[in-house]
């Protein structure tokens, strides 16, 4: 894979969302997609959201539907959120 220097996001008309930089993708459904980019893990939230497009070698993403949300995830986020819902299930 080649080395990727950016991440990049163009959003139109919150109804085509174009990504570069995708490293992998954790999981996606029609409400959310988890990312791995090259800044951290980016959750996209919405509805209907499909997965047109992923080039892994150039980590170019393209996904349609009804984006209502974009968010980094830092990974000290991350592990908080998962030990407050092992704290839950014990």
């Amino acid at each position: 894979m080649n080395e990727m220097l950016y991440n990049n996001i163009t959003l139109e008309n919150r109804k085509t969302l174009k990504l570069t930089g995708v490293k992998k993708i954790i999981s996606l459904n029609p409400l959310e997609f988890q990312l791995e980019t090259i800044l951290g893990n980016l959750i996209i939230k919405g509805n209907n959201l499909e997965m047109q497009m992923f080039d892994i070698d150039k980590g170019n993403m393209l996904i349609t539907g009804n984006v209502d949300s974009l968010v980094y995830a830092n990974k000290s986020q991350e592990k908080k959120e998962k030990g407050f819902i092992q704290k839950l299930f014990k």
